[in-house]
């Protein structure tokens, strides 16, 4: 049985200071271009700064490129920056003629550095990646839900009035109409869930600069924006934004396998909501604008049960709008129940991570080398056969907001 103390396991860490250290540190060991944006106005719980970083392996004018980004929601970010760990670690000394990797590590420092999924503004930042400002008016449903969704007391949300406003919304409207209005991404209600914002954020223009800057000579571009939540306990769970049609989509299926197609059933609607706003969709545009092909995909971890990850989005929002009277002792019990849904404290999950994360990447390089006719592009010599590992059977399935 694999421990927690284990060291395969290493590259996960306890807290965006020690995560930020080790990225920096392997990264530096495997001969990387580093870049670091600082945020100009927040800092950590211990008040030491937070930074976006970069790291570049392979040659400054790579025709193809795979990107990694992580951290996007601050509880998420640490299996995304545990993958990215991994690969360094197994990489050092990175060379290849004309193929690079960029890996984008903590998207949303503040989110992780305090333990929240939304960034120092309240935001959401998966849903602030769109045209700003929005001139559309929010659905007839969107004050509704979220008036249900904010519902709490001195102790924290009313779960049982939360969910049966819910259910006799569902009755009502509809189950996808529903699911819609709390997935989809919304820009009125600043303390509500999935608010998207009324400007770019901070982290959206470093991203935009970023990769502007970064895959400029780009012709072949791979981007894989890690997640958890979403899916079967321990299981990937890809969610690819092309058309069906599409030769990106095509792609995405070719490397990716028959999850590209099956995602919608991660979704207690059977359909996948219409996000607004989403990272990777910024993030493909950006590397088409520029002269790219792109294949592309959100790439979820799964945890736990939709009840349970509801929950965790509740405990969320009240601790970022509605629980000031809480003593420093009770704000981190808080915290650590939501962190705990998006990260558990698990050697198996953990170890599937890893597992999954290696797989995909081989599968994703092997993908770029092949349309780039690279016959010796860069391999994880360390990466499981090119099958995902088996489902825990008895672990619960999460269907949840991305």
């Amino acid at each position: 049985m694999t421990r927690l103390t284990d060291p395969a396991l290493s590259v996960f860490s306890d807290s965006y200071e020690a995560a930020r250290a080790q990225f920096l540190r392997l990264a530096e060991q495997a001969g990387a271009r580093c870049e670091a944006y600082p945020h100009p106005n927040e800092c950590g719980a211990d008040g030491r700064p937070l930074t976006l970083d970069t790291a570049w392996l392979g040659p400054s004018d790579a025709s193809t490129v795979m990107v990694m980004l992580s951290g996007t929601h601050g509880p998420e970010s640490y299996a995304g920056s545990a993958i990215q760990l991994a690969w360094l670690q197994a990489h050092q000394g990175f060379q290849s003629p004309s193929m690079a990797m960029l890996l984008v590590h903590g998207v949303n420092p503040y989110g992780w550095a305090h333990s929240s999924r939304t960034n120092e503004h309240h935001i959401d930042l998966n849903r602030n990646f769109t045209d700003h400002p929005r001139h559309d008016s929010p659905s007839r449903l969107t004050q509704h839900v979220q008036n249900i969704l904010s519902g709490t007391h001195a102790r924290g949300p009313r779960y049982a009035s939360i969910l049966f406003g819910l259910l006799r919304l569902l009755l009502r409207e509809g189950m996808t109409s529903v699911v819609n209005e709390i997935s989809n991404g919304q820009y009125s209600h600043p303390q509500g869930i999935g608010y998207g914002g009324d400007q770019p954020a901070w982290s959206n223009r470093m991203v935009t600069q970023l990769l502007s800057e970064q895959l400029s000579q780009a012709k072949n571009v791979a981007i894989i924006d890690w997640h958890t939540g979403i899916g079967d306990y321990a299981q990937p769970c890809f969610l690819c934004f092309d058309a069906p049609q599409s030769p990106a989509y095509q792609r995405a299926r070719q490397w990716w396998g028959e999850g590209v197609e099956s995602s919608q059933g991660n979704y207690v609607s059977g359909q996948r909501p219409d996000y607004q706003g989403l990272l990777i969709n910024a993030a493909r545009d950006i590397a088409q604008s520029l002269g790219a092909d792109t294949t592309a995909a959100v790439i979820e971890m799964g945890t736990y049960g939709n009840l349970k990850m509801l929950n965790g989005l509740l405990i969320d929002r009240w601790l970022r709008c509605d629980a000031d009277h809480l003593s420093a002792e009770q704000r981190a019990q808080c915290q650590q129940q939501v962190l705990c849904l998006f990260y558990p404290a698990d050697a198996y999950w953990r170890q599937q991570v890893l597992a999954h994360g290696s797989t995909i990447i081989q599968q994703t390089l092997a993908g770029l080398s092949a349309d780039q006719g690279l016959a010796n592009a860069p391999a994880n010599k360390h990466a499981p056969a090119n099958k995902h590992a088996p489902a825990n059977k008895h672990a619960p399935a999460n269907k949840k907001d991305t």
